[in-house]
């Protein structure tokens, strides 16, 4: 998994490509907590290149999610594949997670 990362406005942007299997969720997770560390927890992830995601790489995003909202942050996501987006809705995150259409509508969240 290849991830990169800015600065928008205070707000930490991920843009993750590829899958984000086990050892996806690894990368995905070092990414995250890295930025965590630093005092970011105004995170938004770009997933448009993201087709695949499996229960190691929701556990990351769902612990992330939970420390950034008690810290005062948040994690939106962006440009859902919609096989991913089902995923998402199948268990039940699109409850918990803000999900944007566009990196735009994300930032203007914050």
């Amino acid at each position: 998994m290849n991830i990169t990362e800015r600065d928008e406005n205070g707000v930490a942007v991920f843009v993750l490509d590829g899958r984000v299997d086990s050892e996806g969720a690894v990368d995905l997770d070092m990414a995250l907590r890295g930025a965590v560390t630093e005092g970011k927890h105004k995170m938004i992830l770009d997933m448009s290149q993201v087709r695949y995601i499996n229960s190691a790489g929701l556990r990351t995003l769902a612990d992330i999610l939970t420390e950034n909202r008690a810290a005062g942050g948040d994690l939106r996501l962006v440009d859902l594949n919609p096989k991913v987006r089902r995923i998402f809705q199948i268990i039940g995150f699109d409850r918990f997670f803000d999900i944007d259409n566009t990196l735009d509508e994300a930032l203007a969240a914050f």
